[in-house]
């Protein structure tokens, strides 16, 4: 390709602006910058779990937001492919729009939630993803956060269906080992702070077929709550909690 032309294609890429009424994390963290905070959190990930970078990892991102892919788009960050799963269709609907690139696919997913999505449908352990296939890494970050144990549960039974043999859960979530089990502690504002136990946590991550490979303290510099790292147990083995 002729260098000249090489330079007007990259004077013509267009960045990635999107609306402030469609960024939803925290006013703090927004403040931020979503590029700043998403690759934030994605280099926490390729650290955690060993890897050089995400070029050969298919990647599902429920509650996905904009961030990550502002970042992906507008840093280059290499990925194999990114699929966004969000309850928010206009967000939804402003990717699909925006993002010409085979890598990337997003979809509505009208999941019930008390804060982001009232009118939503329940979720159950039968409920289904709005996607099909198997993933490397599945992350959700603010999720578990601000879900009940009922969705809580029904969401590792889900994900378990589509994560590959080897392949990885990573996910923020508020703990409190004052909590006998789980605290939604703003009952005024349903589940905008839903806090679990360790143990109690623990024993539903297990309980639904997941191993948990490790749990990280915050770090408010990464613009993270607790996290965890979990496997897929296989169908056969034997599980204690």
């Amino acid at each position: 390709m002729d260098t000249s032309f090489q330079r007007l294609e990259l004077t013509l890429k267009r960045p990635l602006l999107v609306p402030d009424e469609l960024h939803r994390n925290h006013p703090k963290v927004h403040a931020r910058g979503p590029e700043h905070t998403g690759s934030v959190l994605m280099e926490l990930v390729v650290e955690r779990l060993g890897l050089k970078d995400l070029c050969d990892v298919d990647v599902l991102d429920v509650g996905c937001g904009v961030r990550f892919t502002q970042a992906l788009i507008n840093r280059d960050i290499p990925i194999k492919s990114y699929t966004g799963v969000d309850v928010y269709r206009p967000l939804i609907d402003y990717l699909r729009r925006e993002i010409d690139d085979p890598r990337f696919s997003f979809a509505h997913w009208d999941a019930h939630n008390a804060m982001y999505n009232p009118t939503g449908t329940k979720l159950t352990s039968e409920s289904s993803l709005p996607i099909a296939g198997t993933f490397d890494v599945i992350w959700l970050f603010s999720v578990f956060t601000h879900l009940e144990p009922a969705d809580a549960a029904a969401m590792l039974t889900i994900l378990r269906r589509h994560v590959r043999p080897g392949g990885h859960l990573f996910f923020s979530a508020f703990l409190d080992d004052a909590v006998d089990s789980f605290e939604d502690r703003i009952p005024e504002h349903p589940l905008e702070n839903a806090y679990y136990s360790e143990r109690s946590l623990r024993a539903l991550i297990v309980a639904k077929g997941w191993s948990v490979a490790s749990l990280h303290p915050k770090s408010p510099e990464q613009f993270i709550q607790h996290y965890f790292i979990c496997g897929p147990t296989p169908p056969d083995a034997t599980t204690s909690s």
